[in-house]
């Protein structure tokens, strides 16, 4: 693909945006800057990710996603161009990306487009076309809204490169459960493929195994269900819990099941007010089922080689704690473990990662995040890793989920 060189003119334009164009005393005069938007129903918005630094490791082979950090010069993750369309009873979302790959060559890809129709009578919400599912906490969410330079472990591997990209359409229901405004339910439900990609992580000694691990992620006829809850004790405490399952047929052309329990914990110093001290502490786990086949299940005489196939189990965790001292200043700490399945090619591996993530502006649109890694790989020791990333967001923060 030819290099996109509006996206690298507007990357460095706006990153001189801090100390040229925005003064740092008039918060109120950036944020109106940053209110694009085409008659009150269109709200274009773009999101800009760059990373570096240096790893003991290979950095391709450590990078579990498709938009982790992929070459230790400073390149970009993502430049992401997006519009959200709202009316009273039809939303949208449509987002393109690109990015830069472990040889610094430009690529690029359409991550979601669907729309919505909100508002229905009883609580009820349908979308259609390309979307990130509704599983889990995370699953969801943009690199713009993640905690941390790079994807949690467990999720990419079980769910995939990019997480669960879906081609199809799901449902959502708040469900009416008692007349409490603190607690709030909402009940989801998808079907349809997921979109195939190719990033090709993930399989730390892949030539010793005789299943293509990227083959055990769900691909075909997949049902999607999540069903959460919300219980906000006041205005500064809350609890969030959550029960998810993706099921259907995978790259083997058999059946996966992937199920995950989330909770998060929330405390905000000045309640529904902005500002002041936050502290959030989310845990997820997840466990899958995978039946495989070999594509060389069959000898010459067309014997089926039973040793090549069979059903395996794996699970795997993550834990974050994020602190928020005040409007510039965050520190995170993170924990994940995948337990592995040595006939995928992909290892037991564990993790630990602090960061300290440093905004320019109030309202937390430029920031700096450093990031560091420490691995340890079944079968291949443990390597260290120091990543700064760079995030630029302008535009619209009317985005719709």
């Amino acid at each position: 693909m030819t290099h996109p060189r509006i996206p690298l003119a507007l990357f460095a334009l706006t990153a001189c945006l801090p100390a040229a164009a925005v003064p740092a005393e008039s918060p109120d005069a950036w944020e109106r800057f940053n209110d694009w938007n085409i008659g009150g129903i269109l709200f274009p918005n773009m999101h800009l990710h760059s990373a570096g630094g240096f790893t003991t490791g290979d950095t391709e082979e450590l990078a579990s996603g498709g938009h982790d950090p992929q070459r230790e010069s400073f390149s970009a993750q993502a430049v992401e161009p997006g519009l959200s369309l709202r009316t009273k009873y039809l939303e949208g979302f449509a987002n393109y990306l690109f990015f830069q790959d472990g040889e610094g060559d430009w690529d690029g890809e359409l991550e979601e487009a669907f729309g919505k129709i909100v508002n229905i009578p009883g609580g009820l919400e349908l979308k259609g076309g390309q979307y990130l599912a509704r599983y889990g906490t995370l699953n969801d969410k943009h690199l713009h809204a993640w905690d941390f330079a790079d994807s949690e472990m467990v999720l990419s591997r079980f769910l995939g490169d990019d997480g669960l990209l879906m081609q199809g359409a799901e449902a959502s229901w708040t469900l009416p459960f008692g007349m409490d405004p603190a607690f709030v339910s909402i009940a989801s439900l998808g079907f349809g493929n997921a979109r195939p990609l190719d990033h090709g992580h993930g399989a730390e000694h892949a030539e010793e195994a005789p299943h293509e691990g990227e083959d055990s992620a769900l691909a075909d006829d997949v049902w999607t269900a999540r069903l959460m809850g919300r219980y906000r004790f006041d205005d500064f405490h809350a609890i969030t819990g959550g029960v998810s399952w993706a099921g259907g047929t995978n790259g083997f052309g058999r059946a996966s099941d992937v199920y995950g329990i989330d909770a998060e914990y929330l405390w905000r110093e000045r309640g529904l007010e902005p500002g002041g001290r936050v502290f959030r502490w989310r845990c997820e786990f997840l466990w899958r089922d995978v039946a495989a086949f070999s594509e060389h299940d069959d000898d010459e005489d067309g014997v089926i080689d039973e040793s090549l196939r069979g059903s395996y189990q794996e699970c795997g965790f993550y834990t974050h704690a994020i602190y928020t001292w005040n409007e510039r200043l965050d520190t995170g700490l993170r924990l994940g473990w995948v337990e592995g399945i040595d006939d995928f090619g992909q290892g037991e591996r564990f993790r630990v990662s602090p960061s300290v993530s440093w905004w320019f502006d109030h309202g937390r649109r430029i920031g700096l995040r450093t990031q560091y890694n420490f691995d340890s790989i079944s079968g291949g020791g443990d390597e260290h890793s120091l990543w700064l990333q760079l995030n630029i967001a302008l535009g619209s923060s009317k985005e719709v989920r």
